[in-house]
């Protein structure tokens, strides 16, 4: 072989050989690309599937339910909250339109709308025989969600109680006004009246007078009520140990009169010792309002019966009477702020309508309930429930 060959092959083996350990290192570096391209795509799965997790706990936590729905308003995904809040089996409302999983037809025609407008929206919705329950629905467009498609993000919060409490509210204070208005208007006119020439003519002028004191009384008994029912809502009371059956027998005697004036039989059935955690003062306004009432709506001959009892937990307070009742309608509002059955007798009878409303509150701050039975012209008992205090030596 010539020594040129020889060179020539040389050449090619070595040629050969870097050819070689070029292709195992690129080799090399495709491969580690590739095992860092799988584990970067690794990492950004369980990114967003730790996404996802946290989305899911974030919105069963909210206290909101959460729908996914596309353009055509059919759920794609939905919390939680929101199968409960429809009470549906877990995953049954994917798939569903709207209109089928909530049985409302109103909010299947926002999420559409929507989705057409690309606005965020807000709208309130009445569910049917949802007995007055209250849905707020905040409704958020995407134009590309994670199906690829667009997508629309469906927020229903139960707004029930705060509707409920806004009533409460706009009624608190209308009825505020009216309270005042009208003892504030009778002394206005009486005092023109009287301003006019009538202060001098003494057979006038006595009625007149009689009336602006009664008035102001009436109007010093609505700021005192408010004011006790304002200390019960906001401060909290200073107790000590009272035995319930003591303060009642107390305020049973002291109506005594009040009760034989008005034809009536006022009785008690009062266990001994059955003591409770409570402010004195406020625990008496309860008992005196409770008993006050049962006198005031209880006929010529009828009858009122206090009693205390007590178990291993509770100490029972109950004022019965044979009274006028109250209707089934009313029940459910008795405790409302300045509500009365009755408004023309309340009214002349001297009452501002807050007795049972002052009750409510001041039972309720001292961690118990109340509660009224009542059959129309068969009389009424409200029962206010305590937490007993066991005595120790």
């Amino acid at each position: 072989m010539t020594p040129v060959a020889i060179t020539i092959i040389a050449t090619l083996a070595v040629t050969l050989a870097i050819l070689v350990v070029a292709l195992r290192r690129t080799q090399q570096r495709c491969q580690q690309a590739v095992e860092n391209a799988v584990s970067q795509f690794d990492e950004a799965q369980l990114a967003a599937e730790n996404g996802q997790r946290k989305l899911r706990a974030l919105s069963d936590s909210s206290g909101a339910a959460v729908i996914m729905t596309n353009e055509a308003g059919v759920i794609v995904n939905a919390n939680r909250f929101a199968e409960t809040l429809f009470n549906t089996e877990p995953d049954w409302m994917v798939g569903k339109p709207i209109v089928q999983a909530t049985l409302m037809a109103a909010l299947q025609d926002f999420v559409i709308e929507a989705a057409k407008s690309g606005v965020i929206q807000t709208q309130e919705f009445e569910p049917p025989g949802s007995q007055s329950r209250v849905f707020r629905a905040s409704i958020y467009p995407f134009p590309i969600g994670l199906s690829g498609k667009p997508e629309l993000m469906l927020i229903l919060v139960d707004v029930t109680e705060l509707v409920r409490l806004e009533t409460v509210r706009r009624d608190f204070v209308a009825n505020v006004s009216h309270e005042l208005r009208t003892p504030l208007a009778s002394i206005r006119a009486v005092s023109e009246t009287l301003q006019g020439g009538a202060l001098h003519d003494e057979e006038v002028a006595q009625p007149f007078l009689e009336t602006i004191i009664r008035e102001t009384d009436r109007l010093a008994r609505i700021v005192g009520d408010l004011l006790i029912l304002a200390n019960a809502e906001s401060k909290t009371p200073e107790t000590q140990p009272v035995d319930l059956s003591a303060l009642a027998a107390d305020i049973v005697e002291r109506n005594r009169l009040p009760a034989i004036d008005a034809g009536l039989d006022l009785d008690s059935e009062l266990i001994p010792f059955a003591f409770v955690e409570a402010a004195p003062d406020q625990l008496e306004q309860v008992i005196i309002n409770l008993i006050a009432n049962a006198i005031k709506y209880t006929p010529v001959d009828g009858k009122v019966m206090v009693r205390v009892s007590q178990d291993a937990e509770w100490v029972t307070l109950s004022v019965s009477d044979t009274g006028i009742g109250i209707m089934q309608e009313d029940i459910q509002r008795i405790f409302e702020r300045f509500y009365r059955v009755d408004k023309a007798r309340s009214r002349a009878s001297g009452g501002t309508g807050l007795g049972l409303s002052i009750v409510k509150n001041i039972v309720e701050g001292h961690g118990g309930h109340v509660k009224v039975e009542s059959q129309y012209n068969h009389g009424s008992t409200f029962t206010v429930t305590l937490p007993r205090m066991i005595q120790t030596d």
